[in-house]
Parts: structure tokens; sequence; C-alpha cells
């Protein structure tokens, strides 16, 4: 039988859920940054499963939601808590698409006929709108008609940029029968991802291993923000028994170990000289 969730629990999963697109992770990653540099003196590893260190920093964020105004009152205010939920974004999103075994690794740039498949559905609800937004305006509805006839990348790149400012330009008209701010950005998604911007490319990260320093970042900084707001409660909620106890439970003692250098193979390289033999040893007492 599964573990039910509270509203608050709920609540707290969805503020600190993986974001979606690499937009929105690179926004993210470019806000923490400063911060980043400032307080992450030695990048370490994972010595737990991530999502566990995930779990627990979730615990210890809905302690600092519940616990706000003490914590307001100790110098841990709104930015501090804001810090702590965007890392745990980044960490949770990190995970998922840096991370390894059957359920992580999941950022995937699809293949082009995939891509242009996928903004069909958008393209022909954005007509819909169009349709009736300028029933009496059919050289403006027309305009919200293109379609991909090359099946090119090219051509998907041209076509969505202009029906996303033909969107934007004409919002007010749309919205009413339709149109909202979510379609919009799920339209800019698809864009983003028929641009070429996809992970490595919005990142600048050119091979597993440096996504991997970038995750290992990302963890080591969650984990320190974690200690913090740890900290924090614990002086905050010094005569509060139950804010401090929980508090004090979020220990992160296993979250992170340093990490280790790469070990060198034992064998001489092949164009070394082996170590020359010792002479052997005459016996004692032998005859001369």
């Amino acid at each position: 039988m599964g573990i039910e969730l509270s509203q608050e629990q709920h609540a707290v999963l969805k503020e600190t859920r993986a974001v979606a697109t690499p937009a929105a992770f690179r926004t993210l990653l470019d806000t923490a940054r400063p911060e980043m540099d400032r307080i992450v003196r030695e990048v370490m590893e994972p010595s737990q499963p991530i999502s566990t260190t995930l779990t627990e920093l979730r615990d210890l964020y809905l302690s600092v939601v519940q616990y706000e105004a003490p914590l307001a009152s100790k110098a841990y205010g709104p930015e501090r808590r804001a810090l702590l939920r965007a890392a745990i974004q980044l960490l949770d999103t990190a995970n998922l698409w840096f991370g390894e075994g059957k359920r992580t690794g999941a950022y995937q740039v699809r293949p082009v006929d995939q891509v242009i498949k996928a903004s069909r559905p958008w393209r022909a609800r954005l007509k819909a709108f169009a349709d009736q937004a300028f029933a009496f305006e059919p050289d403006v509805a027309d305009q919200f008609a293109d379609v991909n006839t090359s099946g090119t990348l090219t051509e998907e790149t041209s076509d969505l940029a202009m029906l996303l400012r033909l969107a934007e330009q004409h919002q007010t008209r749309l919205s009413p029968v339709g149109l909202t701010e979510e379609f919009l950005r799920e339209g800019s998604a698809l864009l983003d991802e028929v641009s070429g911007r996809d992970l490595l490319g919005i990142l600048g990260l050119r091979n597993r291993e440096e996504a991997m320093v970038l995750r290992n970042s990302i963890v080591t900084y969650a984990t320190l923000l974690g200690h913090e707001a740890r900290a924090a409660g614990v002086n905050a909620c010094w005569d509060i028994p139950e804010g401090k106890r929980r508090f004090s439970a979020a220990s992160f003692r296993n979250a992170l170990r340093r990490l280790r250098p790469k070990r060198r193979g034992t064998a001489a390289a092949p164009d070394e000289p082996a170590p020359p033999e010792p002479p052997p040893v005459e016996p004692t007492g032998a005859p001369v």
C-alpha cells in the first residue's frame, strides 16, 4: 500500500519538481550560479542515491515553509527559501537528465520527423483559435494556416517562430477564444527543440563527463543549502520543541563524499622498460 501525501507535501512536490525544458533549466542555473560560486569550495559526489537526498531536502523544505515566521526572524527569509527551492528543482532535473540507471538519463533529443510530428496538434489548435477570432478577417486567419510542406527542420523553425510571433501579436484577440499562457509556453518549447537548443547546446556541455561534473556541482550546492536551512531552523525553533526536533533530524551526513581520484594502472606502460631483475644471491658456505 502506497504512502499518501498530505496537501502540504503535494504542494512542496509541485514547487520543487524538475523543470521540463533546457531553457528553464538554464534560467534556474544562471540564477543560482552566483550563490553556487560563493558557497561551493569543493565539488563532491553523491554517496547515496540522489533520490534519497531529494526526499530529505523536500522534507526539510516543508519544515522551512511551515516555520517561515520564526526563520524570518533569524535572517532566513524568502530569498534563502527561494534559493533552496530552486536548488531542489535543479537537482531533480540534473538527476533525471544526467543520472544513471533505467529511470534516469531521460533527456533525449527527438529525431527530426518526431519533432515535426509533435508540433502538428499545436499548429492545428492555434489555427482553430484563429479561425474563430478572425472569422471575418480571412487574410489574418490565413496567416495561421502555414504547413511544413518540405518536412525540413529549417522550414519547421521558420514556421514555428512566425506562428509564435503571430500568436503573441494577436493575443488579445485569441485569448477570449481559448489561447492561454500555457499554450504559448508549449509552442516556445517546441521551437526550442526544433531550433537545436538541446541540453548540451544550451549548457555548453561537450560530453557526458562534463554533464556529471555539473550534476556533482548541483548536488553539492543543494546539500550545502540544506545544511544552512537546518542550522537556521534549529536556531529559529530553539524554544519550539517540535520544530527543533524536525530540523535537527535533517542531517545529510550520508549525502556527499569526496571525489575519488582515478586509479592509475599498476602495469608498466608499454614504452617504459621493465625494472631490472636483482642479481642471483650466492648460497653461503658454497665452495669457491
